[in-house]
């Protein structure tokens, strides 16, 4: 019998078998392709010099936003399926995973509102608006390419119920394995992001009942209003999310077809 996988796309295709791509197959060549691609490094460049961030910070962030980008996926019930038929789609799977973020962020002191990012200064902003503009709002807009106003309004409302999920035990032991690895790899010796980092770490590692915290709207038109502005802080989250959806759409399309 063939052990248990956490998927993150499975297609059976006619006269061609079976095209899977593991959770951790996609999102360790997603992290490898962060250091291939020039995006990244000008990204790492303007911003530690534009915010006035530690790049080891900006870095550590995006990677935990890349570890974390699918978390939506790995739930029981969507992995079972994945181990018996194809799984090309998970429903709101990115307002899943944006909320996971989110529950991360429960421990911090500074974390602002969607609508409040634009007025926050543009030098050396809290770590709370670093950590949303970087880790939640690009995991819940990294499929900005097909992914509606309306349908993403849909995606937040239909996951708002939801308080808790469980995890499909071998997609717990990959993050668990991911997070140990993103800690050996931060260079950055901030305390809110070492927080963050092990409180992500504890968070697999105790249980495969996760918690998850409401996203940072008062209202979700927010989310749409707020791109309407312009502020170094909504830059950072456009340019962040398209760097996780670059890597992303990339990876699966070499690994899917």
């Amino acid at each position: 019998m063939a052990p248990l996988e956490c998927y993150a796309f499975k297609k059976s295709r006619e006269n061609k078998g079976v095209r899977c791509e593991t959770m951790e197959k996609h999102v360790g060549d997603m992290l490898k392709y962060l250091d291939e691609i020039w995006e990244y490094r000008a990204f790492l460049y303007k911003y530690e010099k534009t915010l006035r961030v530690e790049r080891d910070i900006l870095d550590s962030l995006i990677r935990l936003a890349v570890i974390l980008h699918d978390f939506g996926k790995a739930t029981r019930s969507a992995q079972e399926r994945c181990n018996t038929s194809d799984c090309e789609h998970f429903p709101y799977h990115y307002a899943v995973s944006a909320r996971l973020a989110m529950k991360l962020a429960d421990q911090l002191k500074d974390v602002p509102t969607v609508s409040s990012l634009p007025k926050l200064q543009s030098s050396k902003p809290p770590f709370g608006a670093l950590y949303v503009s970087i880790v939640v709002l690009p995991i819940l807009l990294h499929h900005y390419a097909w992914v509606s106003e309306e349908s993403l309004l849909e995606a937040i409302n239909r996951t708002r119920g939801l308080s808790e999920v469980e995890i499909y035990e071998p997609c717990r032991v990959y993050y668990v394995k991911a997070l140990e690895d993103l800690l050996k790899h931060s260079k950055s010796t901030h305390s809110e992001l070492d927080e963050i980092l092990r409180s992500a770490l504890d968070l697999f590692s105790r249980s495969n009942k996760i918690k998850l915290s409401s996203l940072p709207l008062n209202r979700v038109e927010d989310l749409v209003s707020v791109h309407a502005t312009t502020s170094p802080l909504v830059t950072l989250i456009e340019v962040s999310t398209g760097i996780i959806n670059m890597c992303d759409g990339r990876v699966a399309k070499r690994n899917r077809e």
